[in-house]
């Protein structure tokens, strides 16, 4: 195995900027020191193992350290991850958080992080815009979304003709928005505002949108404090439009650790059997991690969890996020999807 270090020289320039609002923030690119999860310092045996930078979206509270969720992040936490990482000659050195999917690409292209988990959209996006990033897990799609309205609002989709919707442009949510939208007819009717879930949930609350679709979770946490109806349940009325995740790498990165893609599959497939082993500990750890209550996390969890690096399921849903993305323009063509993924 060719193990030449790829150090994270540039993490240091990252800056942290949180917005808070209500219990949800985002985080812009942040410094090492602010927005590391790490397995700990580095012991002598350390030192010949190449260390793994991760990134990734957070949506955490106010006052939450960024860390890593899911399979991958919840078998770092819970240590099994370390020595599978060792077999493959790897040590967990930090998570970044960032505000949305884009930066996380641009963060693998610097060489800041090293593995990427990030939606098939902003994913799907940078290949189809000639970046380099190879898939090597593309996830079972599991994560739900919901369409909420703000109080005393509309009470269906196709009311929402001629009023204003917020999205986070280049996200899994934007494009669940705009194909629920698509399918009520009423897609080229609505004014779009580009929103990050931060700014979303003030201009909900003051009216300045009419709706947004979101993470599951983040609307369970909003509908907490607020009475915003839901309008839309991807897992409940469009299945087919369920998001998924994909973890990228850089090139230059893949091909300096020629174990990277096994080593990725290895935790991330360690990490699901544990939190189908005890999900109430798994909901209670996201909960401390994130502070999103319990309940809330309970209600939003599909618990579906693929069996393969590449699942067949998550693979259509590339393919169908590609021709969405083409058909906006914001694709120029079509591309390999089984050639893209590292099998």
């Amino acid at each position: 195995m060719n193990r030449t270090p790829v150090r994270p020289s540039a993490l240091r320039r990252l800056t942290v900027a949180l917005a808070v609002t209500s219990l949800v923030a985002a985080l812009a690119a942040c410094s090492s020191s602010d927005a590391t999860e790490a397995t700990g310092p580095a012991t002598t045996s350390d030192a010949a193992l190449t260390p793994l930078v991760t990134g990734g979206p957070w949506n955490g509270a106010a006052g939450k350290d960024p860390v890593l969720t899911g399979p991958f992040g919840y078998a770092v936490a819970t240590g099994i991850a370390d020595p599978i990482l060792a077999e493959h000659g790897f040590v967990y050195d930090a998570f970044v958080g960032f505000n949305n999917g884009p930066p996380v690409v641009q963060a693998l292209q610097t060489g800041d992080i090293h593995l990427g988990f990030i939606g098939d959209t902003p994913a799907t996006q940078a290949k189809g815009s000639g970046l380099d990033v190879p898939a090597l897990v593309v996830a079972k799609p599991s994560s739900d979304i919901w369409f909420l309205t703000k109080t005393g609002g509309v009470a269906t989709i196709e009311e929402l003709a001629g009023k204003k919707v917020g999205l986070q442009f280049g996200s899994n949510f934007d494009k669940y928005g705009r194909a629920v939208l698509a399918r009520h007819g009423v897609a080229d009717s609505v004014e779009y505002v580009n929103l990050l879930f931060a700014d979303a949930l003030p201009a909900l609350q003051r009216g300045d949108i009419d709706a947004v679709p979101v993470p599951a979770t983040t609307a369970g946490i909003w509908r907490a404090v607020n009475d915003f109806p839901v309008l839309s349940k991807a897992s409940e009325d469009d299945p087919d439009l369920l998001a998924t995740s994909v973890v990228l790498t850089s090139r230059a990165t893949l091909e300096a650790n020629d174990e990277l893609a096994a080593a990725v599959w290895a935790v991330t497939e360690a990490g699901s059997a544990k939190i189908l082993q005890d999900t109430d500990a798994y909901a209670q750890w996201l909960s401390d991690a994130t502070g999103s209550p319990v309940d809330i996390i309970n209600d939003a969890e599909l618990w579906s969890y693929g069996t393969e690096a590449i699942d067949p399921d998550g693979l259509a849903t590339i393919g169908t996020t590609l021709d969405f993305l083409v058909e906006q323009g914001t694709v120029p063509e079509a591309f390999d999807v089984a050639g893209w993924v590292v099998q």
